[in-house]
């Protein structure tokens, strides 16, 4: 009799376990919108990523590793999967950045380099653009393309640690990579690039 509790159990716990997974597939699948097969996949794919995301050399090892899988959507999803995980693995070291020609700053742009009470200066918005702008309308991680509204504008060095906001000190990025170098995405199933990548590149 306790080895029948503990089977029940045992048996709860890992359907607890797995049923997270099955509703996350299961969603999954419903992206699956394109003819084609596993090659026509596994182009667009490597398009996708090369095209969108030049920054960041991705590993496709796990396209041979999968090759035995038998189920088409299950196999691109496990594809998927690694090459997010390699997008947030992506070791980036934040490093002090190039000044805007000086001819182009303004008459109290040093001034309102210097932090007052944590407060973003009066001219961030200037200083958002002209960042964004410096850095070609790109991510500087993954070197995605973005729009200046999309764009993440953030401090290399925190104000804690003594940084301003002057152009040095600033610098461009996407939601995603903003997110993955300030340690605020828990799971890779919560990201930009992962819905993307299940819309645009699946076939059934």
């Amino acid at each position: 009799m306790i080895l029948d509790t503990d089977f029940i159990i045992i048996g709860s716990i890992i359907i607890i376990l797995l049923t997270p997974l099955y509703i996350y597939r299961k969603k999954v699948y419903n992206f699956f919108t394109r003819q084609g097969d596993f090659e026509t996949f596994e182009e667009n794919i490597k398009n996708y990523l090369h095209t969108y995301y030049p920054k960041i050399e991705f590993d496709y090892s796990i396209i041979q590793k999968t090759k035995m899988e038998k189920d088409a959507k299950l196999r691109q999803i496990l594809v998927i999967e690694d090459l997010v995980s390699q997008f947030f693995d992506f070791e980036y070291e934040l490093e002090t950045q190039k000044c805007i020609h000086k001819d182009f700053l303004w008459s109290t742009y040093e001034q309102n380099c210097k932090p007052i009470k944590e407060k973003l200066p009066n001219d961030w918005s200037k200083r958002k653009e002209f960042t964004y702008r410096r850095d070609n309308c790109k991510c500087k991680r993954c070197g995605l393309n973005i729009e200046l509204i999309d764009a993440q504008i953030i401090l290399i060095r925190p104000l804690a640690n003594g940084g301003g906001y002057n152009f040095e000190n600033l610098i461009t990025l996407c939601s995603d990579c903003n997110k993955i170098l300030n340690s605020q995405i828990k799971s890779i199933k919560s990201s930009l690039i992962e819905d993307a990548l299940l819309t645009k590149t699946t076939v059934k």
